[in-house]
C-alpha cells in the first residue's frame, strides 16, 4: 500500500572501512560487512526509509489489489548537497506506475532518479542543521518587528492627536512582560508537577522499567485491571488501548478540577459595608447563590468550549484541510468573532471570558501544524500576524461600535416598518435616540482600552503557553495520535518547538509597537492606564487581589470590566488564566485520547479509582503550592514593612536612628502640607491655573462623570471660578485687589489655639482623602427617601471627627492608611440621597430656622439641628 516502507538506505554516505566492516584490505575473520555499521547505528534518524508510493492503480478500472502488477517502478532518491564533495539522502520513494492484471508476464522497467533538493524543498524536508533554522526563525521575527515598525511609523505620520505621545518600548516592555512571565510560570508549575504525576502513573515504565518491562506490563495496577467490567481480567492485547483511553480520562479528569479550582478564585466570596445594611442570613445567601451561579456559568461555558474546540480539532484531520489552510484561518477567525460575543454575552464578565476565548485562540494555532509542509505553516504564522494587525488596531476597537451600528439599524429598519403599517411607537424611538447619544459617548470611556488590552493579554498567554502544550502533544504522542494524524514525525517536532519558542521574543517587540500605535489611532493612555494598575497592586490591601473588599472596585467603569480592572492584568491575573486556559486544552486532548481509543469511561473498572487519584492528588498539590508560596513571601503585600516601623516605634526601646529619620521626614511632609493646606495657596492656585483648569476639566472628566453628577459640577465650577473672575479681574493693575490677611500680632494663647486648629484640619483633610473612594463606592442604586435613581449622593452615617476620635482612642493618633481605611469600613455605614431630596431638605431646615427666628449663634440651636437630620436620616 502507499505509504509503507519497503526497505531503509542509510542517510550519510560511509568510507571503505565501515562498507566492509574491517579496519584494513585484508580479509579476516572478524569481518563483518556493512551489518556491522547498521547494528552499531544508534539512532534511527540514520536510516531513510523508502516508501511506496502506488497512486497510479487507483485508475485502474475494476480496482487493483489483487493480481495487479506494476510494469514500471522507478527509484526516486532526493539529497541535500552538504558541500562539494558531500551529499545527504534526504527521500527516497519507490514508485509503481503502468499496472496491469497479466500474472504470466514477469517483465518491468526499473528508473532510478537520483537529484538534489532546492533550498524550500530542503526546508520542507528538515534537511538542514539546527542552527541554520534558528537563524531563518530569526529572519521571520525581524520581519514581523520591522512590519510592526513601519506600521508605527506611517499611524505616527497620520494620527489626529495635537500632542502624540513618543514611542516608548522600553516603558511598555517594562510594565508588561514581568507580570505575564511570573503569572505563567507560577500556573505551569502546578500543570507541570500534575502532568508528570500522570505520566508517571500511566507511562512511567517507559522511564523506569524500558529493559525489563518495555511494554508496561507489570506496571504498578493499572494494567492487571481489565478494560471492561464484562472481562475476567485484562487482556493484553487491549494494553495500549486501554493505557490510550485511560490517560484521556486522566487529562479530562485534570481539567475539570482545575476548572473547579480557578472558577472560585476568580468569583471569590467577597465583603462589603452594604452586609451592614441589610439582614446578615438574607444577605450572605443571596451573595452565595449569586457566586455560585457565576462559577457554575464558567464551568459550563468552559466545558461547552473544550467539546466545541474538539469539533475543531477533528476537522482539521481532514485530510485536505492542509489544503485549504488559509481558507480555514480565516474562516477559524470569523468563527472567533461569533463565537466571543456569544461567550460574552453568556458569562457577562470579560474576566471570565478571557481564558474561555483564549483557549479558543490557542487551538486555532495547534490546527495550523495541520499545514500540508512546515513551509505553509511558516506562512500560516506571517499571515496570522497580519490578521492580528487588523484585529487588534481596527477589528477589535470597532466591532463594539459596529454591533451597535448594526443593532441600531436593525430598531431603525423596524421602526420604519412600523411606520408603513400604522403602528409606529413614538415613546420608544425617542428612546432609541437618548440610548444612541448614551452610546457615543461610551466610545470615550476606559472600557474600549481594557478590552483591547485584554485581547492582548489572551494574545500574550497563547504566545507563552504554545511551546508547552507541544511539548506535551510529544510525550504523549502515541495516545493523542495528533501529531501522527498530521503527518509529523516524532523527530520533526523539535522544530515546531523551537520555532514556538523563538518567536516569543520578536512577538513581544512587535507587539510594543502594536501598542505604541494604538495610542497613537485611538487616542489612548494606554501606558498611563498599565502604570496606574501596576500601582493598585503593589498598594494591595490583600495578598490575593480578588480578595479585597467589593468597596475597591471601581464603578465608573462598566459592569462587565469591573472585575478584570480589580486584577490590574497583574501576575495573579495571568497565572488563572493560565491554569484555566491548560484546563480546556487538557479537556480537548483528553477527549481526542479517548475518542482515538474508542474508550467508554463508564465500562472501565479503573474509573472512578484515576478519578479519585487525580481529585486527591490536585488537592494536595494545591495545598502545597499555596504552603510553598507562603514560606516564599509570593505576592507578600507591601504595607507590611510600613507595619513593622510602627511596630519599631512602639516598643519600650526604639532604635534610635530609625525613629530620628522616621520623624524628620514625617516633619518635612508635615511642613509642606500645611503649606498646601493654607486658603491663600488654594485662593493662588485657583487664580494662576485659571485658564489651565477651564481647558483641563474636559478631559479629566469622563462622559459617564459629566452626565450623572452634571448638576452638581455645574454648580460648583461655576461658583469656584467665577468667584476668582469676580475677586480678582485679569485687566487690574492694582496690587493690593484680592484677599486680605489680618496681620495684627498674635498672643500665644491664639497661637496655640490656631495650631492645634491647623493640625487637626491637616488631619481631617487627609484622613477625608483617603477614604474618599470608599465613601463614593458605597453609593448605593437607589435613593433611599425618594426611591430615585439619577444624582444620586452619599452620606456617611457617622461624622469624620466622631469616628478619627474613636480610632485615636483604639488605635493612637498615627495616620496608618490602611489600618484607617479597614477601621472605616469595619465601622462606618451610610445613606443614599438623591440631590433633589437634599435641597428639599435644606430647604426646609431653612424655613425652619427662619419661623424659629433664632440665629445661627444661640444657644440650643445645636442640638436642634442634630435632631432635626437625625430624624431626617430616620
Amino acid at each position: 500500500d502507499t505509504g509503507v516502507a519497503l526497505f531503509s538506505i542509510i542517510r550519510d554516505p560511509i568510507n571503505y572501512n565501515e562498507y566492509t566492516g574491517r579496519d584494513r584490505s585484508i580479509i579476516g575473520k572478524a569481518d563483518g560487512g556493512g551489518q556491522k555499521y547498521v547494528k552499531a547505528a544508534n539512532s534511527i534518524e540514520q536510516f531513510v526509509p523508502a516508501t511506496i508510493d502506488r497512486s497510479a492503480a487507483l485508475s485502474i478500472e475494476g480496482g487493483c489489489t489483487i493480481l495487479c502488477f506494476p510494469r514500471k517502478v522507478t527509484l526516486d532518491i532526493a539529497y541535500y548537497q552538504m558541500d562539494h564533495k558531500t551529499k545527504r539522502i534526504v527521500q527516497t520513494n519507490v514508485i509503481y506506475d503502468e499496472f496491469d492484471k497479466d500474472f504470466t508476464s514477469d517483465d518491468y522497467e526499473l528508473h532510478v532518479k537520483f537529484y538534489p533538493l532546492n533550498y524550500q524543498e530542503l526546508i520542507i524536508k528538515f534537511a538542514f542543521s539546527r542552527n541554520l533554522f534558528l537563524l531563518l526563525f530569526a529572519q521571520i521575527g525581524t520581519a514581523t518587528v520591522v512590519v510592526a515598525m513601519v506600521y508605527w511609523v506611517v499611524t505616527r505620520l497620520t494620527t489626529n492627536l495635537e500632542n502624540p505621545p513618543p514611542l516608548r518600548l522600553y516603558g511598555f516592555l517594562s510594565i508588561i512582560i514581568p507580570p505575564a512571565f511570573l503569572g505563567f510560570i507560577l500556573g505551569l508549575i502546578p500543570v507541570s508537577v500534575a502532568t508528570a504525576a500522570v505520566f508517571w502513573l500511566l507511562k512511567g515504565f517507559s522511564v523506569f522499567t524500558l529493559e525489563t518491562d518495555p511494554t508496561g506490563r507489570n506496571w504498578l495496577f493499572l494494567p492487571s485491571l481489565s478494560l471492561q467490567y464484562s472481562d475476567a481480567r485484562g487482556d493484553p492485547d487491549d494494553l495500549f488501548i486501554s493505557q490510550q483511553g485511560r490517560a484521556g480520562l486522566s487529562f479530562v479528569t485534570i481539567g475539570i478540577v482545575s476548572m473547579y479550582y480557578t472558577a472560585k478564585a476568580f468569583v471569590p466570596d467577597r465583603t462589603s459595608s452594604a452586609q451592614h445594611d441589610m439582614p446578615r442570613g438574607y444577605y450572605d445567601l443571596g451573595a452565595r447563590e449569586v457566586n455560585s451561579w457565576k462559577r457554575s456559568n464558567l464551568i459550563y461555558s468552559s466545558i461547552l468550549m473544550g467539546l466545541f474546540l474538539v469539533i475543531i480539532m477533528e476537522w482539521s484531520f481532514w485530510p485536505s484541510f492542509g489544503v485549504y489552510i488559509w481558507e480555514a484561518i480565516i474562516l477559524m477567525k470569523i468563527l472567533s468573532i461569533i463565537v466571543g460575543a456569544i461567550v460574552d454575552a453568556q458569562i457577562g464578565d470579560n474576566l471570565l471570558s478571557a481564558p474561555v476565548m483564549t483557549a479558543m485562540g490557542l487551538v486555532q494555532g495547534i490546527v495550523t501544524m495541520s499545514s500540508k509542509d512546515f513551509m505553509d505553516f511558516l506562512l500560516s504564522y506571517i499571515v496570522g500576524f497580519g490578521f492580528l494587525i487588523l484585529e487588534r488596531m481596527y477589528i477589535g476597537p470597532l466591532q463594539s461600535n459596529a454591533f451597535n451600528w448594526l443593532h441600531r439599524a436593525v430598531v431603525k429598519a423596524i421602526e420604519r416598518l412600523k411606520e408603513v403599517l400604522g403602528r409606529a411607537d413614538k415613546t420608544r424611538s425617542s428612546d432609541g435616540d437618548g440610548n444612541q447619544i448614551s452610546g457615543e459617548e461610551a466610545t470615550e470611556t476606559l472600557e474600549p482600552l481594557i478590552g483591547s488590552f485584554a485581547s492582548y493579554s489572551c494574545d500574550t498567554l497563547s504566545l507563552l503557553y504554545t511551546p508547552f502544550i507541544m511539548i506535551v502533544v510529544v510525550v504523549f504522542r502515541d495516545e493523542a495520535e495528533i501529531t501522527k494524524l498530521y503527518g509529523i514525525k516524532e523527530s520533526d517536532m523539535e522544530f515546531y518547538v523551537l520555532f514556538a519558542l523563538a518567536i516569543i521574543p520578536f512577538q513581544f517587540i512587535a507587539d510594543m509597537f502594536l501598542q505604541n500605535a494604538l495610542e497613537l489611532m485611538h487616542g489612548w493612555k494606554i501606558l498611563g492606564y498599565l502604570e496606574f494598575c501596576n500601582y493598585r497592586f503593589q498598594q494591595r490591601e490583600s495578598r490575593w487581589k480578588p480578595f479585597e473588599n467589593a468597596n475597591t472596585i471601581d464603578e465608573c467603569i462598566d459592569e462587565s470590566f469591573r472585575s478584570l480592572d480589580q486584577l490590574c492584568f497583574s501576575s495573579q491575573y495571568y497565572m488563572l488564566n493560565t491554569v484555566h486556559v491548560n484546563a480546556i486544552v487538557y479537556f480537548v486532548i483528553g477527549c481526542e485520547m479517548m475518542a482515538r481509543a474508542k474508550y467508554n469511561l463508564f465500562a472501565d473498572p479503573a474509573t472512578f479509582i484515576i478519578v479519585s487519584i487525580i481529585c486527591l492528588f490536585c488537592a494536595f498539590l494545591k495545598a502545597s503550592m499555596i504552603g510553598l508560596g507562603n514560606l516564599l513571601g509570593v505576592w507578600h503585600v507591601k504595607y507590611e514593612r510600613r507595619n513593622r516601623q510602627l511596630q519599631v516605634l512602639q516598643n519600650e526601646e526604639p532604635i534610635i536612628e530609625v525613629q530620628e529619620n522616621i520623624n524628620r521626614t514625617r516633619h518635612d511632609i508635615y511642613q509642606v502640607e500645611k503649606r498646601l493646606s493654607t486658603d491663600a495657596f488654594r485662593y493662588k492656585f485657583l487664580n494662576y491655573n485659571r485658564p489651565w483648569l477651564i481647558s483641563t476639566l474636559p478631559s479629566m472628566l469622563t462622559p459617564r462623570t459629566m452626565q450623572r453628577s452634571r448638576p452638581f459640577l455645574i454648580s460648583n465650577l461655576s461658583r469656584v471660578l467665577g468667584q476668582i473672575n469676580l475677586d480678582i479681574s485679569s485687566d487690574s493693575e492694582d496690587d493690593d485687589d484680592g484677599l486680605e490677611f489680618d496681620s495684627r500680632p498674635l498672643t500665644f494663647t491664639s497661637r496655640s489655639m490656631l495650631r492645634k486648629w491647623l493640625q487637626q484640619a491637616e488631619r481631617r483633610i487627609r484622613l477625608n482623602e483617603i477614604v474618599q473612594p470608599l465613601i463614593l463606592q458605597s453609593r448605593g442604586g437607589e435613593c433611599e427617601m425618594c426611591l430615585s435613581r439619577n444624582l444620586l449622593q452619599v452620606e456617611p452615617m457617622y461624622s469624620l471627627e466622631a469616628m478619627d476620635q474613636q480610632f485615636i482612642f483604639q488605635h493612637g493618633d498615627e495616620i496608618d492608611q490602611v489600618l484607617w481605611k479597614k477601621f472605616w469600613q469595619m465601622n462606618q455605614r451610610y445613606h443614599t440621597i438623591c440631590l433633589p431630596c437634599i435641597q428639599r431638605r435644606t430647604k426646609r431646615e431653612q424655613n425652619e430656622l427662619i419661623e424659629d427666628n433664632v440665629s445661627s449663634d444661640e444657644p440650643g440651636l445645636l442640638a436642634k439641628e442634630e435632631k432635626l437630620n437625625q430624624t431626617n436620616m430616620a
